[in-house]
């Protein structure tokens, strides 16, 4: 069995009761003494005796994180496997389980890969995609890009902080080659974020990806209508609600969200349910897929050639 296989079979295993407790204890309502329900969803059940789940509202249920993290909080499923591979349920007895029922698993610890020296690689290999310097010299500085070495490889970190500025996450994009993926016990509600200039800034914009985000900031820059930090640029690693919970909790003055996912089916099915969500919430939702390409990359690269023929 391969590891990815082996990834999916351990998740299969963790259950919805768990991944609540890791990650959002405060979800947890007890209903009656069988039962719990969410608060974000009122007619959301859950039975932990048989791990079972069921979303009246929108008629779909599961038995597992999987289906909770897909079906509720629309996230894609490689994404859920990711996150909830740095969950390791942790062998207890029955008793034990009966006694705390919430307290059967451990998070991996989160550990920054080692740095280079210096970021001469993912810094050409980021200019190459189009990023500016004036945005790469920003997250170099910020301490939110760096570069590793894996085996012959140099890898972009790019890394999520908690609300004191500490480490909590990190995504690695081979400048060479097609590996990526989260550092091993990476907490995936810290996105990678580009906070505005000033404090009182009531937008974000949210992106798949750190490089999505970082091109977002880059066709601000080119276009001139507005500083290029004039707004947040916040990316989930995915499609992944955590990060963008947890960005609005630390930040009220925000009212207005832009929601710029891929142009892609996943994409697309996430910003319906995010839009829908926050807009229940009472925030400014705005839909702003890529005018051109599949992704912001895509857009600001074809941007820079159609500026390269004007001139």
């Amino acid at each position: 069995m391969g590891k990815y296989q082996k990834n999916i079979e351990a998740a299969r295993r963790i259950s919805v009761m768990q991944y609540l407790e890791t990650y959002h204890p405060g979800e947890l309502v007890r209903k009656t003494d069988k039962e719990y329900r969410t608060k974000t969803h009122s007619s959301l059940v859950i039975t932990p005796a048989n791990g079972k789940f069921h979303w009246y509202a929108q008629s779909v249920g599961g038995n597992n994180a999987i289906d909770y993290l897909t079906k509720v909080e629309g996230m894609d499923f490689v994404s859920a496997i990711r996150l909830l591979s740095a969950m390791t349920p942790m062998p207890v007895s029955i008793q034990a389980a009966k006694a705390t029922p919430t307290r059967q698993h451990t998070i991996r610890p989160f550990e920054l890969p080692a740095a280079d020296r210096n970021t001469e690689a993912a810094v050409a290999y980021l200019m190459q995609r189009g990023i500016s310097p004036k945005v790469l010299r920003y997250c170099v500085n910020s301490g939110i890009l760096y570069q590793t070495t894996r085996g012959s490889y140099r890898n972009c970190v790019f890394v999520g902080k908690d609300a004191e500025g500490v480490p909590r996450s990190a995504f690695q994009r081979c400048c060479q080659g097609g590996f990526r993926g989260d550092a091993a016990g990476s907490q995936k509600q810290y996105g990678f974020l580009i906070p505005a200039e000033i404090e009182t800034c009531d937008t974000v914009e949210i992106y798949e990806a750190p490089i999505d985000a970082m091109s977002g900031a880059t066709l601000r820059q080119y276009k001139h209508d507005a500083p290029w930090r004039s707004v947040h640029y916040l990316a989930l690693g995915g499609l992944n609600h955590q990060p963008i919970d947890y960005f609005l909790q630390l930040h009220p003055e925000v009212k207005r969200v832009s929601l710029c996912f891929d142009r892609d089916d996943p994409g697309r099915n996430f910003t319906k349910i995010v839009a829908k969500r926050l807009a229940e919430r009472g925030y400014i939702v705005q839909d702003t897929p890529p005018a051109i390409g599949k992704d912001y990359n895509d857009y600001l690269l074809a941007a820079r050639r159609l500026i390269s023929m004007e001139r």
